[in-house]
This record gives structure tokens, sequence and C-alpha cells, in this order.
């Protein structure tokens, strides 16, 4: 008898403690509180992203409760965080183009390394101090040409893919691939001719499904430079070699093999096909009907 009135008396105390639980028992209430919180994390966040001085306080907020804040609201936060890293990025080429600190980080530079990471490197107080600095702020190190300078940790942007809108979601994973490998240094490809046309053909399908994001125009942007890729190479790697006008043998393979695999209404593949067609008619050479078909399909200036 003890046991079953210890029993029946703990499940009093735990429907009166219900009872009295803001919002237990009504989904209305418990959504208005979510939504209130939500709504106080966005409002404490917007004061971080006004100025790039507070990149490290608004990054690491962000880290830390950008999953709470719903879809919208997480996607105006990462915009308004990737508006403030460009905002700034000019600052901060400045304080590293300095002839000292380019000498400096010549003799710690590593690839793919981290900012945090070569700040560690380093016996240099000023150097590590402007490292450290800019790896809060949510930026990398990058050289071209034996010049080191730093670009947007797009990288660093993954962890809210699983909180803002899709088109959001799947431009951090374009712009990710393009600080993760750069496409080119020294006016030559450093990817491969299948990453070049794998690119444009991602970027060209987040064009055709969300025609109006709002990064729409950035998408865009790069879409162009990678079809200009695509069918010319840069200088440094011509599709066409210079001496004898043959197509890369390389880029020959990798442009067939992506043609055998994808199929679709795809205005990229359709133009890289009809290209493919005339080079095999034209033994892969370049030719004037070749430049006449490049003139007109895929100008370097606007027409």
């Amino acid at each position: 008898m003890k046991k079953k009135a210890s029993l029946l008396s703990a499940v009093i105390a735990a429907i009166l403690t219900l009872q009295i639980l803001p919002g237990a028992g009504n989904p209305a209430s418990a959504a208005k509180a979510d939504s209130s919180h939500a709504e106080a994390i966005y409002k404490t966040a917007l004061p971080l992203l006004t100025s790039s001085e507070k990149l490290p306080q608004a990054i690491k907020y962000l880290n830390s409760h950008i999953y709470a804040t719903g879809s919208y609201r997480a996607t105006v936060l990462t915009l308004k965080l990737e508006n403030l890293h460009k905002a700034g990025l000019q600052t901060w080429e400045s304080k590293f183009s300095t002839s000292g600190v380019q000498r400096k980080l010549a003799s710690i530079y590593k690839a793919e390394t981290s900012m945090s990471k070569l700040a560690e490197s380093t016996q240099d107080t000023s150097l590590r101090a402007l490292l450290k600095s800019a790896g809060e702020s949510g930026y990398k190190l990058e050289t071209a040409e034996g010049y080191y300078f730093p670009v947007i940790d797009y990288g660093a942007y993954r962890k809210y893919k699983l909180y803002v809108t899709d088109d959001i979601s799947d431009y951090i994973t374009i712009m990710a691939t393009e600080t993760d490998l750069p496409p080119s240094k020294d006016n030559g490809l450093i990817i491969s001719w299948t990453d070049v046309a794998a690119r444009a053909l991602a970027q060209e399908q987040f064009t055709q499904k969300y025609p109006g994001s709002n990064r729409i125009s950035a998408v865009k942007s790069l879409y162009s430079m990678y079809v200009t890729n695509t069918f010319y190479g840069q200088n440094n790697t011509p599709l066409f070699h210079y001496d004898d006008l043959e197509m890369d043998l390389e880029a020959q393979k990798a442009y067939t093999g992506i043609l055998a695999q994808k199929s679709g209404s795809s205005p990229f593949l359709q133009k890289l096909d009809s290209f493919m067609k005339l080079l095999k008619d034209k033994q892969y050479k370049l030719d004037d009907e070749v430049k006449a078909f490049l003139k007109k399909e895929v100008p370097l200036e606007p027409q």
C-alpha cells in the first residue's frame, strides 16, 4: 500500500509540475516562446554585424547561436556576415601588403595552413598578432606570384549550411569550393579541366534553380568566368596549344567524359557538345571555323 501511495503521489506531483511550466501542453505557447527566443538572438547579433572590427565577436556569436534562429533569420545573418567580410577585405589586404609583412610571410607560409597555425609558427609578435586577428575575423591566407594576401574563408561558412535557406546553402558550397582550391594562379589553371567544367555546370544549375536568389548575381559572375576557362583556358594553360593549335589532350578527354555522363537541359553542356563535335571534325585543331564558333557562342567581350 505504501508503494502504491508513493507512486500515486509522484504522478500527481508530475502533473502539477507540467501544469505550471510555461507553454507546457500548449504547442502555440511553446512556438511563441521559440519565436521570441529566435528573435532575441537575431536582435543581439545585428549590432555585431555593423563593423568589421566586430567580426571576431560576430563569428563567435553566430557559431554558438545561429542554429536557434530559424532559416529566414539565419540566412539574413549569414548574408550580413558575408557583406561585412567583403567590406573589410580591402583593409586587411592593406595590412598584409607591406614589404615587411610580405618578407616575413615568405619564411613561414605553408599552403592550406590556417591563420592561427601560421601565427603559432612565428616568434614575431606583430606578425603573430596580425595573423591571429585576421584568422579570428574569418579570413585565410592565399598566395599568387610570390605575393601573400587574405581572402574570405568560405570554408568556415559550411557550419551554417544546415540552418540557412536552400539557395544560400548551395551558394556556400560553391564559394567554399572556390576558396578550398582556387581555380587558377599565376595566369594558369591549377584545377583539372574536369573540375573547370564541373564547377561551371554546378553554377549554371544554381542560376536555373534559384533565379530569385539574393546571390544570383555573384554566381552568374562566377559562372561567366568558368565558361571562359572551359572554352579558352588561361594564358599559361590555354585550351589550344600555342605552337600547333591542337586542343589540350587532357581537356579533350575531360570534356568527352563529362558529355558521356551528363545529360539534361543544360545550355552549357549543349554548347560544349556542339563545340566538341565541331572539333572532332577538325581533328581537334583551332582553325577559322572553330574561332568563328567561339566568337559567336562564347564571346570574350559582350556583344
